[in-house]
């Protein structure tokens, strides 16, 4: 029903006519043709039904001649439609088409003036979290936990991915969450090691941050094939998982010390006023591919 309403407003109302005639006369033409199927395996019919039967001729000769004229309609109405609208513009007072044309440049500097401040905003979040970052100094301690935190973190979103009954499922790895991290250290921080000055930096983050925004098919950066509507599909997979409205279970810093124990890079954690060492994930951008590197991280806490 909404297809045929959608068709209406297509085709218009001359040739939604021909086709709502069409439609009533072939289901027409469909029962004589399930009438014939049973006078041929012997069924009998009754008098209304022998009567339908013979007004096939008329019924194949109606759809045939609505058939041929429903294309020279289309294009007499198209025609006619063109003709009216040339009319119009012919008959319309200049300061109309005037006013017209300063209403559609007003549309578009008004679009234009709102999409400025929409990246005027992004600019200034992006100029606090640039700042907020580079001068965030956290203690020893803190830097541990947040490690152990974020291992911790994505063990549990791999984990709710893997639990699908679809074998096809294209499931989430270490890499995507590689990814994920890297291009939010694009967004807010200056390149390790770059010669940028701080504004050069931040443009270059605000130019990320309008390449996400847009959904781009452009990809990060020339030594990775991932674009960024690829990475957005990956985070939206992430936010539409369970693991995005689960209550997470809070644990001690030494019980995800424990859990995350492995081939990682080594800490030192305190436990009970002694040091005990422990592996822990260390975060490193890139696929197995593209990025072989690894680094060891050592911090000997107070």
């Amino acid at each position: 029903m909404a297809a045929t309403a959608a068709s209406d407003l297509t085709e218009g109302p001359v040739l939604s006519l021909i086709a709502k005639r069409l439609r009533a006369l072939r289901k027409k033409h469909n029962r004589i043709v399930q009438m014939e199927e049973s006078v041929s395996q012997g069924k009998p019919l009754n008098k209304e039904q022998e009567e339908v039967l013979r007004t096939k001729p008329s019924v194949t000769a109606a759809i045939d001649e609505l058939e041929k004229l429903r294309q020279p309609l289309a294009a007499a109405v198209s025609d006619e439609i063109s003709l009216a609208v040339q009319n119009h513009q012919v008959s319309a007072p200049p300061s109309l088409n005037a006013a017209t044309a300063s209403d559609s440049e007003q549309t578009v500097a008004d679009t234009e003036s709102k999409e400025d401040r929409e990246y005027s905003i992004v600019e200034d979040l992006l100029n606090l979290l640039y700042f907020g970052t580079m001068f965030d100094v956290k203690s020893q301690n803190d830097f541990t936990s947040t490690m152990l935190t974020r291992t911790h973190e994505r063990g549990c979103c791999l984990t709710y991915d893997y639990v699908t009954d679809d074998e096809n499922a294209d499931l989430l790895c270490e890499t995507d969450l590689d990814l994920i991290s890297m291009l939010g250290s694009l967004l807010i921080s200056r390149p390790v090691d770059s010669s940028f000055s701080h504004r050069d930096a931040l443009q270059r983050c605000i130019v990320h941050a309008k390449q996400w925004l847009v959904n781009s098919d452009q990809p990060i950066n020339s030594d990775l094939s991932v674009t960024y509507a690829g990475l957005k599909a990956k985070l939206n997979k992430i936010m539409a998982s369970d693991y995005f409205t689960t209550t997470p279970e809070m644990k001690a810093t030494v019980e995800m010390a424990a859990a995350a124990v492995g081939n990682y890079a080594a800490f030192q954690v305190p436990v009970h006023g002694s040091m005990v060492p422990v592996s822990v994930p260390v975060l490193v951008e890139g696929s197995d591919e593209q990025y072989q590197q690894k680094f060891t991280v050592r911090h000997m806490l107070h």
